[in-house]
């Protein structure tokens, strides 16, 4: 729901097809059972990022749609490749990831593949830009790199903590109040720039073989799936919540979204953000 408020936010007719329960506002149609047709020239998809959930929804929407109807899908670690074999025109599909809250950032991640169609690829970008107000970027891998960079950062943070280096705490705030504080500026690269490339050449020499290198999953995420504590919906997950918590926090998070969301275009040094 929250893509389609993004776009509803912009002012663009949306037509909904969920199963969840859903409320429509202004501007946004809602479905609950598939059309005999879709004459959408892009359809959006969200799913969980299980390979088999992805090609049951695209082989439902190809039998639907126009052969050149750009068909963009939500991934993290199903790759494109694996998607589009399966599919009647895989040119026309791509990879398309938003970061929550949808209508309060300018994130947009559109990922293609060795046979993109270019003229689609262009006009999706166009479109994310637009209706969207994002400010995308395109990988041609086939797969997230936010998916990736998120991955690292977080085993590496969980290693800290089974291994009794760094409290769940004090892994938030060096998180928050140093690379939390300069990504939404710079982004690594240019920080790297500011700071000195040659002083985290130095440090990553010595540093990278003491990081990470775990291949399974954190013995801590599988105890918290086992007990249950999957978050702010359980009323446990790293941190206790008491029942009123989530809407409270999703509130203060919209307010530092919006803010955040400003800040980002006051200081708009790459010229790029709408």
């Amino acid at each position: 729901m929250s893509i389609a408020e993004g776009l509803r936010a912009n002012g663009y007719f949306t037509v909904l097809l969920s199963t969840v329960g859903s409320t429509a506002g202004k501007d946004i149609q809602i479905l609950t059972d598939w059309p005999e047709t879709i004459q959408s020239r892009l359809v959006v998809v969200a799913t969980v990022d299980r390979l088999e959930d992805k090609l049951e929804m695209i082989q439902r929407i190809e039998e639907r749609v126009s052969d050149d109807t750009i068909i963009a899908i939500n991934m993290e670690a199903v790759s494109l490749p694996e998607i589009v074999e399966e599919c009647r025109h895989p040119k026309r599909i791509f990879g398309l990831n938003w970061t929550f809250p949808v209508g309060q950032t300018y994130f947009a991640e559109i990922i293609s593949h060795a046979h993109s169609n270019e003229v689609a690829l262009e006009s999706l970008v166009d479109q994310v830009k637009k209706y969207w107000n994002k400010d995308p970027y395109v990988v041609q891998s086939g797969f997230s790199i936010r998916a990736r960079m998120m991955a690292a950062m977080l085993r590496e943070a969980l290693y800290l903590v089974e291994e009794d280096f760094a409290s769940v705490e004090s892994v938030d705030r060096a998180c928050r109040n140093d690379a939390g504080y300069y990504l939404p500026f710079a982004g690594n690269f240019r920080y790297m720039d500011l700071m000195g490339t040659y002083a985290y050449g130095m440090v990553m020499k010595d540093l990278n073989p003491e990081l990470s290198t775990s291949t399974t999953l954190s013995p801590i995420l599988r105890e918290m799936r086992t007990l249950g504590e999957t978050g702010m919906d359980q009323g446990r997950g790293f941190y206790a919540y008491s029942p009123d918590d989530r809407k409270n926090w999703e509130e203060v998070f919209d307010k530092f979204s919006k803010e955040m969301k400003e800040l980002i275009k006051k200081f708009d040094h790459e010229k790029i953000y709408r």
